[in-house]
């Protein structure tokens, strides 16, 4: 049985042109995304900080919301400031003495004296010492022509990111300045006073849900580095760990865990990569303290902790953490639990209206007519 489709040529015209519309905004979306990823990023920094901004606005003489931004700036990059200060020169102090050390370590392990001798002599594994260390020479040569090329890349990428950074800055500083004047020119288009009042109820519980989310991910960071300097502390006990350097790493811990589920690995491979240079246990040590932490926050802390702030199960969580970390990295991985925050409070808003209207089936069409002239 054949079945014949006749279509005129304007609905043709305007199913192509929808087409060609959708695979355009696809593609400009596409090539937006890295500056719509900081003016999202920024807008939700603005959305944090807003709080602590205009409750110490309402303090200031004058109720200036500028000053107030600035003091919360100040405040922001002062601890920032003071964390390089402290934690970046133990950092390149430890490295620089695993480079000068580096000679010495190669040539106990040549002539076979020492622990590592003994251990080479044991097990008879001097035919592989002899060829890595001759594999290691003659890779030097390779080593030091992209050096160059490294050093370049490497500055490109620093110099991009200081870039990034200070353009969220400062875009968030703008927000938190203007925000509030833009939300009243955007309630002051509404006419319709009942829709006012509903979409600002709304606004206010995504508002609520961005806000507990940021209490409640600073909590888990400061459970996470104060475990981590507990931990730290007991390792300058046992091992060779400068005691300088535990509360730069610990601090480090705490900026690093704020970025879900990932944000523990991050902090842990650096901390192990400095404990390395210091004492070979201390970061096998911390290793393995680390690898079960992280197994209980991602699990138990993290999902218990927003679960109770933002009102999502703890499946709901890790679910939409995956997902954020899997499409956008850990920018995505720190916006996506908010953002199904977000959507559980639109989800629920539209659910319980359509309980409130019970259409009967004689009535179906009138209803659906209704809804689209609401929206």
């Amino acid at each position: 049985m054949k079945v014949k489709i006749d279509i005129d040529s304007s609905t043709f015209v305007r199913l192509f042109f929808v087409a060609a519309a959708f695979v355009g905004g696809v593609f400009v979306l596409w090539k937006l995304t890295p500056s719509l990823m900081i003016v999202l990023v920024s807008f939700f920094l603005a959305m944090a900080l807003n709080p602590p901004v205009s409750s110490l606005a309402n303090r200031l003489p004058g109720h200036s919301r500028v000053l107030a931004t600035t003091v919360s700036y100040i405040i922001v990059l002062s601890i920032i400031g003071f964390f390089v200060y402290v934690a970046i020169p133990p950092m390149v102090r430890q490295t620089t003495n695993f480079i000068n050390a580096l000679p010495g370590y190669v040539e106990e392990v040549s002539s076979q004296k020492g622990v590592v001798g003994d251990l080479i002599k044991r097990y008879n594994l001097q035919d592989d010492v002899n060829s890595f260390v001759e594999g290691a020479r003659n890779q030097a040569g390779n080593i030091v022509q992209g050096v160059g090329g490294s050093v370049i890349t490497g500055v490109t990428n620093i110099l991009s990111g200081f870039v990034t950074l200070v353009t969220v800055l400062v875009l968030t500083f703008l927000a938190l300045i203007e925000g509030p004047r833009w939300l009243e020119r955007l309630w002051s288009i509404y006419t319709d006073e009942h829709k006012l009042q509903h979409h600002k109820y709304l606004v206010s519980r995504m508002y609520t849900v961005v806000t507990r989310y940021v209490s409640g991910q600073v909590f888990v960071a400061t459970l996470a580095g104060a475990a981590g300097l507990l931990v730290l502390f007991a390792l300058t006990s046992f091992f060779s760990v400068p005691l300088t350097a535990v509360l730069p790493l610990a601090f480090l811990i705490f900026l690093t865990d704020l970025i879900p589920m990932i944000g523990a690995i991050i902090g842990a491979t650096i901390v192990v990569f400095v404990l390395v240079f210091n004492d070979l246990g201390a970061a096998v040590t911390f290793a393995i303290y680390f690898f079960i932490y992280q197994q209980i926050e991602n699990n138990l802390i993290q999902p218990t902790v927003q679960a109770r702030t933002i009102e999502l199960s703890a499946l709901a969580i890790l679910v939409a953490a995956l997902i954020g970390i899997n499409l956008l990295g850990p920018v995505g991985g720190f916006l996506a639990i908010p953002a199904a925050g977000c959507i559980r409070v639109l989800l629920i808003d539209y659910f319980e209206r359509r309980k409130s209207v019970k259409p009967t089936r004689k009535g179906w069409g009138r209803f659906v007519r209704s809804k689209l002239t609401e929206s």
